[in-house]
């Protein structure tokens, strides 16, 4: 049995999706090859944090927790005061709407980037200091294509080739400019997230950051990216992919995934 075809059988053993004779075939294989049962064990390990670390995220209900601590009786006892009238109410104020949202938004992401032990923060870093194991569950020859972007021009020349399964989407970047492009992978946090960046061939001239909802990837010369983003449900959505110089735009384009 080729290394494909047992990549393949654990995969699809992991997503309850073979028959009994294939799941017989695989036991046998994991029995008698040892790297097998290995690499079978490291993707059960995972899909298991994963769905351990989604099971873990709770909603926080702050006016709630604000509350409980509050001594109703202690206040109720108390001299009523006189009532000072407002206009419109704080809450219904947007200013304070959106920004109790922002804050609850950026408390949820760092608790989700926390339990997922993303390796990219916030910040910038040099790419030869970013490690970090691919984490997906099949190969990229066997996910399916969302789309090969090229684009050429005397500036820059970029390849974006994006491809994706049920739970993984990655994005194989080749970067190439005599002069300073910036270039950003941006998607909705909601649907994706940004599980790992891996440096296959690049310079100590090139730096990237991750945040919630986007990569930027700031670059001189030939370089080459492999970037994983987390597929959280799996529904059609676009990622988009745009270059700048000087902050004046060159190329903007867009890939759609789980288009089946």
């Amino acid at each position: 049995m080729t290394d494909k075809k047992i990549k393949d059988l654990i995969y699809r053993s992991l997503e309850k999706e073979l028959t009994p004779e294939e799941q017989q075939n695989l036991d046998r294989c994991l029995a008698t090859h040892p790297g097998a049962a290995r690499l079978y064990k490291e993707w059960d390990q995972i899909s298991d944090q994963v769905n351990r670390e989604k099971e873990n995220l709770v909603n926080i209900d702050l006016k709630q927790a604000i509350l409980s601590r509050i001594d109703m009786k202690k206040y109720a006892q108390q001299e009523a005061k006189p009532e000072i009238r407002i206009t419109t109410a704080l809450w219904h104020r947007p200013q304070v709407r959106y920004g109790f949202y922002f804050l609850m938004g950026v408390f949820a992401g760092f608790l989700l980037f926390s339990f997922l032990k993303v390796d990219i923060t916030g910040s910038k870093v040099q790419t030869q200091d970013m490690k970090g194991t691919l984490y997906d569950s099949r190969s990229f020859d066997d996910m399916k294509v969302a789309d090969n972007i090229l684009y050429e021009s005397p500036l820059a020349r970029a390849v974006f080739a994006v491809r994706y399964s049920t739970k993984i989407v990655e994005a194989r970047i080749d970067l190439s400019s005599l002069y300073p492009i910036k270039t950003t992978v941006e998607f909705d946090f909601n649907n994706f997230e940004v599980l790992n960046v891996q440096n296959v061939s690049v310079n100590d001239q090139t730096t990237a950051m991750a945040a919630s909802n986007f990569l930027q990837i700031n670059n001189v010369g030939d370089n080459k990216f492999i970037v994983q983003l987390y597929n959280k449900n799996s529904l059609q959505h676009n990622i988009d992919f745009k270059i700048y110089q000087n902050d004046l735009p060159l190329y903007q384009n867009s890939v759609t995934v789980n288009k089946e």
